[in-house]
């Protein structure tokens, strides 16, 4: 075995609010975490030479990175990480303090992130206002990142996960020849495998598990919201969850004499796709995977069938379906895909999912040091990625280089954008917008122009189109683009 690595998370604390009526603003929940986490790895505050800070969705703040290290007690001069908001920031974090350590400029980090959403919406429903400090609506929760989506395909509606995510299942069950009920109940089982370990996991939202009838039905207690995810298929937001990690070089853990309680960061990567999802040359692939999961395992030393255990992101089902895919493995096995739940039902509070992941990786492998654990992240329209791998500090294998990187090309090319177009096109992918009766109140296309462009466009009549979809295979089929100037709107109609 090999003796180093650069980089280990030694100390992680984590906690969910679900047995309290209420919790407080994420700062102080962010500064008390980052003192439980420290306190897990036997450090100081003063000792710490930086921190990180994924910026909350519930509260926004000045300056928060630094207000949370003067809460804890560090010192002025501690250095700030930060990259934009998305559910890859606590690795893409994770990543950059890793290259920092291994040019010797830091020895100690903490990072941390925290949401009250739950608290937050409650109180906003009751019409109650929050003994919470001012909200500086100067910052920007997603501050630093580009749009969701351009502003074309919003005016479509394609500008929420809500909306995007269904659109790539449902090329994914095309490019797969499954059925639609096929495809559902794939995700289903896929959730409610997922489902099993939040049963087993304290810290996790729901622990109940539902059955896979109940996570693909249509009840009026899981009502679809985009064809064909139900309600129980979404990451849950409205929770109340803080976590953080502290990681520390090799140099300060050959001092620490903890060794033992360290998990050893083997190697990490991340990739971005295309940005705008109608411009990206597959829906039904990810290149973005293929280029972060292949470094992140060749860094690490390891191949796919050495990983234990998994937390692929699962904000929706089709990130681990496509993460599968992607590792060539197969729906059925038998290892884990989650370490907590993932986010419909461990709980999704805002971008610091994959904090919780690596916090309840690092206190597994303290129980289980034989063992070899990937975790994944996904940002905004399944745009950004990223993968880490772990292993107890013990048992680094020889070929581990420890190596991490923030961004790596993918070489895709952008597919060009059809705008006010009409002519003959080709469904590539689709998803139905419902309202909370069951009426489809939109219709969204990606369509495959004659001239090689990609264009979107909407149902004039969604609630009958609907219909129409919903009976037959629509992706691949043919029909008349058209361009509404009064509107600025692009329509399709099937022939």
């Amino acid at each position: 075995m090999a003796t180093s690595v650069p980089a280990y998370i030694l100390g992680q604390a984590q906690k969910s609010f679900h047995a309290a009526e209420t919790a407080d603003h994420p700062r102080k929940l962010m500064s008390e975490i980052a003192l439980a986490a420290l306190e897990d790895a036997a450090i100081e505050p003063s000792a710490v030479d930086a921190v990180g800070c994924v910026d909350p969705l519930s509260w926004t703040y000045p300056e928060l990175a630094k207000s949370v290290a003067a809460d804890m007690g560090c010192n002025k001069g501690v250095r700030e990480f930060w990259l934009p908001g998305g559910g890859t920031t606590p690795q893409d974090l994770t990543h950059e303090i890793a290259i920092a350590m291994d040019a010797g400029e830091i020895d100690i980090a903490v990072i941390f992130g925290a949401e009250a959403m739950r608290t937050r919406r409650k109180a906003t429903r009751a019409g109650k206002m929050l003994d919470w400090p001012a909200r500086d609506k100067s910052v920007k929760a997603m501050r630093g990142q580009k749009p969701f989506t351009s502003p074309w395909e919003a005016q479509h509606g394609l500008r929420l996960p809500i909306q995007s995510f269904p659109m790539l299942e449902n090329a994914l069950r095309t490019a797969n020849v499954r059925s639609a009920s096929a495809q559902i109940n794939i995700a289903a089982k896929l959730l409610h495998k997922n489902a099993l370990v939040a049963e087993k996991n304290p810290h996790a939202w729901f622990q109940k598990p539902p059955s896979i009838g109940e996570i693909s039905e249509v009840t009026a207690e899981n009502r679809m919201i985009s064809y064909p995810y139900t309600k129980r298929m979404n990451a849950i937001m409205d929770v109340d969850q803080a976590a953080a990690i502290v990681i520390v070089s090799d140099k300060y853990l050959n001092a620490s004499g903890r060794r033992s309680r360290a998990a050893a960061i083997l190697g990490g990567a991340g990739a971005e796709e295309v940005w705008n999802p109608m411009q990206r040359p597959s829906l039904s692939t990810c290149v973005g995977m293929e280029v972060a999961f292949e470094a992140t395992l060749n860094s690490a030393g390891v191949k796919v069938e050495d990983i234990d255990a998994f937390d692929l992101y699962s904000c929706f089902p089709v990130p681990v379906e496509l993460a599968l895919d992607t590792l060539k493995v197969s729906l059925n096995d038998p290892r884990p895909f989650t370490m907590t739940g993932g986010l419909a039902f461990g709980g999704g509070p805002g971008n610091n999912y994959v904090m919780h992941s690596l916090a309840t990786a690092v206190a597994h492998l303290r129980d289980n040091q034989e063992e070899v654990i990937m975790i994944t992240g996904v940002g905004m329209a399944n745009t950004k990625h990223a993968a880490t791998i772990l292993a107890a500090a013990e048992k680094v294998p020889n070929a581990a280089t420890g190596k991490t990187v923030y961004r790596l090309a993918t070489g895709d090319k952008e597919i060009p954008v059809a705008r006010e177009a009409s002519g003959t096109c080709t469904i590539a992918t689709y998803t139905i917008e419902y309202d909370r009766t069951g009426i489809a109140t939109n219709i969204i296309y990606i369509l495959d122009t004659a001239k090689g462009e990609r264009a979107i466009a909407n149902a004039r009549n969604p609630t009958d189109t609907a219909y129409v979809l919903l009976s037959c295979d629509p992706i691949g089929r043919s029909g008349e683009l058209s361009w509404d100037a009064d509107l600025d709107q692009q329509f399709f109609e099937l022939d």
